[in-house]
């Protein structure tokens, strides 16, 4: 929607995620290469692709054209929806650890999907854990850098968009 503050036509998005930072420097020379992704589609194909350090791995995935296989993005990569959400199979480095938005959102996605999963009587607890483990990353929290060439990750066929989660089922477990 557009609103006018100052007497300027805005649009309102929603809030950038914390990966999202006018202040942060741009990325140096030493971060400023190209990283080889292999990603696991549904159906056990893969897909090789690029990404570009300083970017997220979500940029990379957006620009490897993955709609057909992949929901991720209903937020714009603003940490509000788990769609992103990839599980890290192979890491040639230690990733950056998640941070509290990041792992806010896992949460918020693993307690829904473990009420989603009890009411089917299946093992919620379990359902969770998926979500919960530390490969379970959101790849618009997830910033790319060069000792992350080679990197290699599964698309998971059981994600959830939070943003259709109803307010009151959202929360701890």
């Amino acid at each position: 929607s557009r609103r006018v503050l100052r007497g300027q036509a805005r649009t309102l998005v929603p809030a950038p995620s914390k990966a999202w930072n006018p202040e942060r420097e741009p990325p140096s020379k030493s971060i400023s290469g190209t990283i080889n992704l292999s990603i696991r589609l549904p159906e056990e194909a893969v897909l090789h692709t690029q990404g570009t350090a300083g970017s997220t791995l979500y940029d990379a995935l957006m620009a490897a054209d993955l709609n057909d296989v992949w929901p991720g993005g209903a937020c714009g990569g603003a940490c509000n929806c788990s769609t992103c959400r990839v599980e890290i199979d192979v890491a040639p480095a230690p990733l950056l650890p998640r941070e509290d938005d990041e792992l806010d959102m896992l949460d918020s996605a693993a307690a829904a999907i473990s009420r989603q999963a009890d009411a089917a009587g299946e093992d919620g607890a379990a359902v969770a854990e998926v979500y919960l483990a530390d490969k379970s990353r959101l790849a618009c929290q997830l910033v790319l850098r060069e000792e992350d060439d080679g990197l290699e990750l599964t698309l998971p066929e059981d994600v959830l968009n939070m943003l259709e989660v109803p307010l009151w089922l959202r929360g701890s477990r």
